[in-house]
C-alpha cells in the first residue's frame, strides 16, 4: 500500500483517496461570504430544525422545479428547484441527501456544476477580522454584526432527475435530524 501511495504522489503531486472515500458522495463547504441576507424571524413557509429554536431551516411546502441542466453537462435531464438555505448565524449545520427518488445533489455557493450530496456551513462569526470597518465605515466582510439578523441565507437549491421526495439528514454538534423536501412533487404520495 505505500508503495502504491508514494507512486500516486509522484505522479500526481498529491495523495490517492482511500477505497472508502472513493464510493462518498461529494462533499462541500459553504463559506460565511456567501451569505445573501441576515433574516432575525424565519419567513412562512419554512421549518425549523433542532433544539432550542433550531440551527437550520428549510422549506416546508413543494418546491417547484425550474430551469434544465447544461447542455452537455451529463445534466440535461435535471430540474433545479431554487430555496434558500436557512442557517442560525451561531451553528455550523450539515446537511446531506440519504435518500431520493432517482438522484439529487445540493447546489449551493459559486461552485461548478456536480454533484454534491452533501454540504456544512457555519458557524459564521459576526465579529472579526473581516468585520472591521475600512477607512470609510464600510466592513468588508459579510455577515458582520449581530444586528443584521440571527438566520443567514444562502442562496441555491437542489437539482433532481425525478420529482419527488428527498430525504435530508439536517445535523449540528449532537442532533441529527432527518428532514422530507417535496421537490417536484409532494411527500405524502398526493399529487
Amino acid at each position: 500500500m505505500a508503495l502504491m501511495v508514494g507512486l500516486v504522489l509522484s505522479c500526481t503531486g498529491r495523495a490517492a483517496d482511500p477505497p472508502e472515500a472513493q464510493d462518498q458522495a461529494p462533499h462541500r463547504v459553504l463559506k460565511c461570504l456567501g451569505v445573501i441576507d441576515a433574516i432575525e424571524e424565519l419567513v412562512s413557509g419554512y421549518t425549523a430544525y433542532g433544539s432550542g429554536g433550531g440551527f437550520v431551516a428549510l422549506p416546508s411546502g413543494a418546491l417547484q422545479l425550474g430551469r434544465s441542466g447544461p447542455g452537455d453537462s451529463g445534466y440535461e435531464d435535471y430540474r433545479f428547484a431554487k430555496f434558500g438555505l436557512l442557517v442560525r448565524r451561531s451553528h455550523q449545520a450539515s446537511l446531506k441527501i440519504v435518500s431520493a427518488p432517482d438522484d439529487a445533489f445540493l447546489d449551493y455557493g459559486q461552485s461548478e456544476f456536480g454533484s454534491a450530496a452533501a454540504l456544512t456551513v457555519g458557524p459564521c462569526d459576526t465579529h472579526g477580522p473581516l468585520c472591521e470597518p475600512d477607512s470609510a465605515g464600510n466592513a468588508p466582510g459579510w455577515p458582520c454584526g449581530a444586528d443584521r439578523g440571527e438566520w443567514l441565507v444562502w442562496a441555491g437549491g437542489i437539482w433532481v432527475n425525478e420529482p419527488g421526495c428527498v430525504e435530508v439528514l439536517v445535523s449540528s454538534e449532537n442532533e441529527e435530524i432527518e428532514a422530507r423536501l417535496a421537490v417536484g412533487a409532494s411527500c405524502d404520495g398526493e399529487a
